[in-house]
């Protein structure tokens, strides 16, 4: 007999969050069955709730939480870049500071449905050794840290998930190589910011003949982040490939730096995730990330529908979860209990299209719970 039944539920079940309205039984922390209609024994009546992943955040910088709008009145290479406030400001406060944020972080995004984001982490060892401290929530962080100094590469590479690198205009070709070849060799994630700024991609053209992009490729990564001002052949590129691009429309927005052309990798299937950037610009909220990149597409063209909104709530969920190898997977028979279940207030009745109702409205005041292997936490 299974420890508990969950029915009358709209599931959004496997890699292609297809639509079942049903129920869903759980047994020593997996699924243990899916069906349709009424189960055959007493349930959970989760009065027509919607049931799906988590969602993995595939891009952050937390730990600038500690200083919130640094960006107002500023240029993004003011804010963000090499000589950048927020490296003055994370330089100014103190580690218990910046612990207390990234803690405070994690919980909001626990309570906005995310349970793993992919983090860049800047400051070297001793970043990356804070972030994994701070990291005592049910949140997973896949931490990749910045080779700064150069000389901390193989302390860095034995205490974090991998590499994350900036503009490649911030590193020596040489470097960089001898960099892509040890992750490589220690089997981890090598990550790296592209065509993020108009100036990044034709300063990369104008010294090199290539774009960020195909450079990148070059280093043989495991997917690449923002592709802001990447062109149609280099999203070509990135499809032949077999590599993921990380975009992150909310952040390039208010930096001022453009929207990536999601709409492009979508006609082209581009394998693609979202994330959220810096929290010093916007909260690591990917209900609101969603909705922001659906208005962004509709504007771009009205034609978009209902298969464009399946494949964005895929690159806030089982997209960047496959890309992460996360130790959970889509709801399906066999797989750990571990999902959200979002209540159908006010703004998620009558809708005529799931997968769009859910990207364009659902907020996470609609969450009723979080499942992780099979119980609520």
């Amino acid at each position: 007999m299974a420890n508990q039944v969950l029915s009358n539920a709209i599931l959004l079940e496997g890699d292609k969050l297809e639509v079942t309205c049903g129920y869903l039984a759980i047994r020593g922390g997996v699924i243990e069955e899916i069906g349709e209609g009424v189960p055959p024994k007493r349930a959970k009546d989760l009065k027509r709730a919607f049931v799906l992943p988590p969602f993995v955040n595939a891009h952050t910088h937390i730990a600038d939480s500690v200083a919130k709008d640094i960006y107002l009145g500023k240029a993004q290479p003011q804010v963000v870049g090499p000589k950048g406030i927020k490296f003055k400001e994370l330089l100014s406060r103190t580690e218990e500071e910046i612990t207390a944020s990234v803690r405070a972080t994690l919980k909001d995004m626990l309570k906005t449905g995310t349970l793993a984001h992919c983090d860049f982490r800047e400051g070297g060892l001793s970043g990356v050794k804070l972030l994994r401290r701070a990291s005592d929530s049910p949140v997973s962080s896949i931490i990749l840290g910045r080779p700064t100094p150069a000389a901390e590469l193989d302390a860095i590479l034995k205490a974090s998930d991998g590499i994350g690198l900036p503009s490649l205009e911030d590193f020596d070709p040489a470097a960089l190589k001898r960099t892509a070849r040890k992750v490589l060799t220690a089997k981890k994630i090598l990550a790296i910011h592209v065509a993020e700024t108009a100036d990044a991609q034709r300063a990369s053209i104008n010294a090199t003949g290539k774009s960020e992009i195909k450079r990148a490729l070059e280093l043989n990564p495991s997917f690449v982040v923002h592709g802001t001002w990447a062109p149609g052949e280099d999203l070509d590129i990135l499809c032949r490939a077999d590599v993921h691009i990380v975009f992150c429309a909310r952040a390039n927005s208010l930096l001022g730096v453009g929207m990536p052309p999601i709409h492009l990798a979508l006609a082209k299937g581009v394998k693609f995730c979202l994330g959220t950037d810096n929290v010093t610009v916007c909260q690591p909220n990917m209900f609101e990330e969603l909705a922001f990149v659906w208005a962004c597409l509709r504007r771009a063209s009205s034609d978009v529908g209902s298969e464009a909104a399946r494949e964005l709530l895929r690159a806030a969920t089982v997209g960047p979860m496959r890309l992460f190898d996360l130790p959970w997977g889509p709801i399906k028979e066999g797989n750990p209990a571990t999902f959200m279940v979002l209540a159908r207030r006010q703004n998620l009745v009558n809708l005529t299209d799931v997968h769009a109702g859910l990207v364009n409205r659902a907020r996470s005041d609609n969450i009723g719970a979080i499942y992780l292997n099979g119980k609520i936490i």
